[in-house]
């Protein structure tokens, strides 16, 4: 089986280098750069971040921004390939489960922890998607196949194979990232136990909708 990865997003042009060709310091500079950018979307999206404010936040120069991003698109397809690849090991932790509903709880849980840390990602990356043909053209094969993983591992927690995988894991994926954002909206009244709960028991539920095996319904 090869081993070669397929990157979920485009690799920015400083990314392309050999891991050697960046010492300790610049790496470090990236990250604080790429975490920067992340608690940025989350505040401003994408249309109202600024470079400026990013190095602000990373508490580096504009100068040195530019040094490892030439824009605000490369330093998004960063912070994209940062999280596809968090995404994907949540998403794969699904083949540990039982069929229960409290097993995807405890993984809807977990799927909750990595959105508070990525989720501002998402809601960026479409914002700018809208407005950016090839921004959306760097993610959409990527988000499309952590989309069919998602729907292939949820339905594999029921014993089914779903027909669609990719539209199953495109209505998970949406499902899970809007009750998380809108939890987090309305923390002051809806206790996010609850919503995690409602939100497992919808996938549980999606996961056994239609005929076992994928087989169309006939």
């Amino acid at each position: 089986m090869s081993t070669t990865r397929e990157p979920s997003f485009l690799d920015p042009a400083s990314m392309r280098q050999p891991a050697a060709a960046l010492g300790p310091r610049a790496q470090r500079t990236i990250t604080r750069i790429i975490e920067a950018t992340r608690e940025v979307f989350l505040t401003h999206g994408y249309s109202g971040t600024t470079i400026d404010e990013i190095a602000r936040v990373a508490s580096v120069s504009r100068a040195s921004f530019y040094t490892y991003f030439p824009s605000k698109r490369e330093v998004l397809l960063a912070v994209g390939a940062h999280t596809a690849s968090e995404s994907l090991a949540v998403i794969q932790r699904l083949a540990d489960l039982g069929g229960g509903r409290a097993e995807l709880t405890r993984w809807t849980a977990e799927y909750f922890d990595f959105l508070d840390v990525h989720g501002s990602f998402s809601f960026a990356w479409t914002q700018a998607a809208h407005e950016d043909e090839e921004i959306r053209r760097a993610g959409m094969r990527g988000h499309l196949r952590i989309c069919r993983e998602l729907g292939t591992r949820l339905a594999a927690t029921a014993g089914r194979i779903p027909a669609d995988p990719t539209l199953a894991g495109l209505v998970a994926a949406s499902v899970l990232e809007r009750a998380w954002n809108y939890g987090g909206l309305y923390a002051d009244t809806i206790d996010r136990t609850a919503v995690i709960a409602q939100t497992a028991q919808a996938l549980w539920a999606m996961a056994r909708q239609g005929p076992p095996n994928g087989r169309p319904a006939g």
